[in-house]
């Protein structure tokens, strides 16, 4: 059993343990509101950027753009955002879990591989998986997006893969995440035009020409979506995050009690002991006289 000095240890080292998570917690707090911000500020130029060219696309019945063209696939390309710290729960376990079912077992020669963050980053170095762009200590921005836009979609254009897949964590709600399998390229009329069926044709008029701005549009509306999954993912990490510092703190508090009251257990035990041994001495003297 315990000695009191042992529990004193313990529930002081549980407790200096419970400011800790405590403090990430309202970190974890204060940095998803900001990152649930930017998200939600993405959002409307993302929602008239996919009117735009759901509106140029809906009246087409054939291939216009390069990236809209569908061929058999080869090789893929995979862009797997994973977050740069842990103490958040099992937010990269699930995600890479997925990653593995996913191609983790595929050739070499069949995918070619993108990493975002620094956990991913070990998890393909552990198991000797190829890397062809790592990118650690990241955070959300437009120019990073832009970077990786133009990367997968120049694969794409140079016939080097095939369709483009992003493997990410989609923010349900702030403590709920899904690892998705989400694809982008080849481009689809369907997936430009899912949210609003049978909408376009004639919502815009285009100078010089439709195509003209078909060619504009579409670059910037791939590197949209992966801004936007960028942002997605780290408002999944930080919702991880503030879910695992929060249980964490509770877990630490409900500890420090139950190890607190063994304490007062044993110290009333020792106290009862010692009244007893002073009453059983005292006792014995008396009975000696």
């Amino acid at each position: 059993m315990a000695s009191e000095r042992d529990l004193k240890r313990r529930i002081k080292a549980v407790k200096n343990t419970e400011q800790i998570t405590k403090a990430m917690k309202m970190v974890a707090a204060a940095r998803i509101k900001k990152a649930e911000d930017v998200l939600k500020a993405a959002r409307p130029y993302s929602k008239l950027l996919k009117e735009v060219v759901q509106d140029l696309t809906a009246g087409m019945d054939e291939v216009v753009h390069p990236l809209m063209t569908v061929r058999p696939v080869t090789r893929t390309a995979y862009l797997v955002v994973t977050s740069d710290k842990g103490l958040c729960g099992s937010y990269n376990n699930n995600l890479l879990k997925l990653v593995w079912n996913t191609f983790g077992s595929a050739p070499k020669e069949s995918y070619k591989l993108i990493s975002v963050g620094g956990k991913g980053d070990k998890f393909f170095r552990r198991r000797k998986l190829d890397i062809d762009k790592a990118i650690t200590g990241w955070s959300p921005s437009f120019a990073m997006a832009q970077e990786l836009a133009n990367q997968v979609t120049d694969w794409f254009l140079d016939g080097t893969v095939d369709e483009v897949k992003l493997i990410y964590s989609q923010s349900i709600s702030a403590i709920t995440q899904k690892p998705v399998v989400e694809r982008i390229l080849p481009m689809s009329k369907d997936a430009v035009g899912e949210d609003k069926p049978g909408a376009g044709g004639g919502g815009f008029a285009f100078e010089p020409s439709a195509d003209a701005a078909l060619n504009i549009l579409l670059p910037r509306y791939v590197q949209n979506i992966i801004y936007r999954v960028l942002a997605e993912a780290r408002v999944s990490e930080l919702g991880a995050r503030l879910k695992s510092m929060s249980a964490a703190t509770d877990n630490a508090n409900k500890l420090a009690a139950e190890l607190t009251l063994q304490f007062y257990r044993i110290r009333q035990d020792n106290i009862t002991k010692e009244i007893l041994e002073i009453v059983g001495g005292a006792e014995a003297l008396r009975a000696s006289k």
